[in-house]
């Protein structure tokens, strides 16, 4: 049987890393396949971990495939960032072998389970090293340990990690990042091959996750989480304790002049600045965030940064239904700017009021 030849979209855009990871998913068995990049243009860093990660998806098929990539010459930024190789090419750089900084992080592989044992053998919470882990990220790419560039994108990294560390059950997750000074935005993409937004949340009996969209919508909301629920019983563990706050801050940290994608299963969505919420079809084992941050807006999220804390407090007061715990103070310490009567629609509507 011929190889099946496949071309690489022209851009690694969103909507074209999109679709052709549904092409790569739909794909027949074959013995042989192979990938022509000769036309690739544009690579931004999403597009990239996605489509790195359905290639390796594809070279674990069994019975096994050969797969052959032609057209890589040109592909220098793709091949230092670790690409190539985190799908089985021999080319360019390992995930984590390039240096990083100069305002980039290259393609970056976590264990799970070694994230969860060095935080043990350091005596601390999971959560206190991640954060110490986002802290080295953030400073790496920000090149500064300081300032609201370092906070927000500490913030951001660590609540997504958190989700991947604390709910996917995925074996790995990886992430990787640019940061673009005069063009003054940065993107992080973190993906994990775990159980995905809708099983995690099923756990709750207080909402309806029948299908991926619907376990997007929920996971943005706050207060809404898998664990923390009316009758639930958690342990609780601090300032970690899980309170269903993290992507809920997070998105809109990221649509104060950016934006936030989350992909799930069958089902993505995109938010704007704006509040313009688009959806996309996909085929995605586990969970894929995209976090676009605008650095000029920054400085109002930090001005703001009390009065945000003490609405998300409110926020706990008034939805005693839905969680029985305080959120966590990891989760409250940058932006929360939810517009109340807002909620109080949407929870009717869903009758968990």
């Amino acid at each position: 049987m011929p190889p099946i030849k496949i071309f690489a979209p022209r851009q690694f855009d969103l909507p074209s890393a999109l679709e052709f990871s549904a092409q790569l998913a739909a794909l027949p068995d074959n013995p042989e396949f192979e990938i022509d990049f000769s036309k690739v243009g544009l690579v931004e860093p999403f597009p990239m971990l996605l489509i790195a990660s359905e290639l390796r998806k594809l070279n674990a098929r069994r019975p096994e495939p050969e797969i052959t990539c032609s057209g890589v010459e040109h592909m220098t930024y793709a091949a230092h960032m670790g690409f190539f190789q985190c799908f089985g090419l021999a080319h360019g750089n390992a995930p984590g072998q390039a240096r990083g900084g100069a305002t980039y992080l290259p393609i970056t592989v976590f264990d799970t389970e070694e994230v969860e044992r060095e935080a043990a053998i350091s005596g601390i919470e999971v959560g206190s090293h991640i954060e110490a882990t986002s802290q080295n990220l953030s400073r790496l790419l920000c090149q500064g340990g300081e300032g609201p560039l370092f906070d927000t994108l500490t913030y951001s990294i660590r609540e997504i990690m958190r989700n991947a560390v604390e709910h996917s059950k995925a074996d790995r997750f990886d992430i990787c990042a640019q940061y673009w000074p005069s063009n003054k935005r940065v993107e992080v993409a973190i993906l994990d091959r775990g159980i995905g937004l809708r099983a995690t949340l099923a756990r709750n009996p207080h909402i309806d996750v029948s299908d991926d969209k619907k376990a997007i919508n929920f996971a943005l909301m706050p207060a809404i989480s898998g664990r923390a629920f009316k009758g639930s019983k958690i342990q609780k563990k601090g300032n970690w304790t899980n309170s269903g706050f993290g992507l809920y801050m997070t998105n809109r940290i990221c649509r104060n002049g950016g934006t936030f994608f989350i992909a799930s299963g069958n089902s993505s969505m995109l938010l704007t600045k704006s509040g313009g919420k688009r959806y996309y079809d996909c085929a995605i084992e586990g969970t894929a965030v995209r976090m676009v941050i605008d650095t000029s807006n920054l400085s109002d999220l930090r001005d703001a940064l009390e009065r945000y804390r003490a609405d998300g407090y409110e926020f706990q007061k008034k939805y005693r239904e839905i969680v029985d715990i305080d959120p966590s103070s990891a989760s409250l310490m940058l932006t929360e700017d939810f517009d109340v009567s807002v909620v109080d629609r949407i929870l009717s509507r869903l009758k968990l009021r």
